[in-house]
């Protein structure tokens, strides 16, 4: 009798295991995927690719700049968040979804930071920096979450909407 108890006690565990982890692969599933974005208050695009492997790869462009930026991803419940590497050339460095608390406001003693200090930047490209950067998926979009790095003004006009592209994933 104690060996069917200690059986049935062990295949309950095991089913809810099997079941959590079916629904945190299930959450997980859902981000990996082709992002673009969909708000374009001017000629702006924007991709966001997350990468089976925990990585991602951003890439933006407006007018003549572009941006990208390259780093790792975790899942915390229903959000997904993001964490940039550090470039490894010398570029000019931005805040995912606004520069307004690390950078200064633009017109208040505005300055992008450098990727290294007092480095000679040859190149007008930026490397945008997600620091525990959170979406969230609601109605098939991913919705940028504010923080207090980045809770800026103007920010619902950028780039903190994206609708998931049609693409292939490996």
């Amino acid at each position: 009798m104690k060996r069917i108890i200690s059986i049935l006690i062990l295949s309950s565990f095991l089913s809810f295991i099997a079941c959590k982890n079916s629904t945190e692969n299930e959450i997980r599933n859902k981000y990996i995927a082709e992002w673009k974005s969909t708000k374009k208050p001017i000629p702006y695009t924007a991709t966001l690719k997350i990468n089976n492997d925990n990585t991602f790869d951003f890439f933006s462009g407006a007018c003549m700049s572009r941006s990208n930026s390259k780093g790792k991803w975790r899942i915390e419940n229903d959000t997904i968040i993001l964490n940039s590497f550090k470039p490894k050339n010398c570029c000019f460095l931005i805040v995912f979804g606004g520069n307004c608390e690390k950078y200064g406001k633009i017109g208040e003693n505005y300055m992008f930071k450098k990727s290294f200090k007092d480095c000679d930047i040859k190149t007008e490209d930026l490397y945008d920096v997600f620091e525990n950067t959170k979406f969230y998926i609601k109605n098939e979009k991913l919705v940028f979450k504010k923080s207090k790095i980045n809770d800026c003004e103007d920010l619902e006009k950028w780039n903190n909407d994206f609708v998931l592209g049609k693409t292939s994933m490996e």
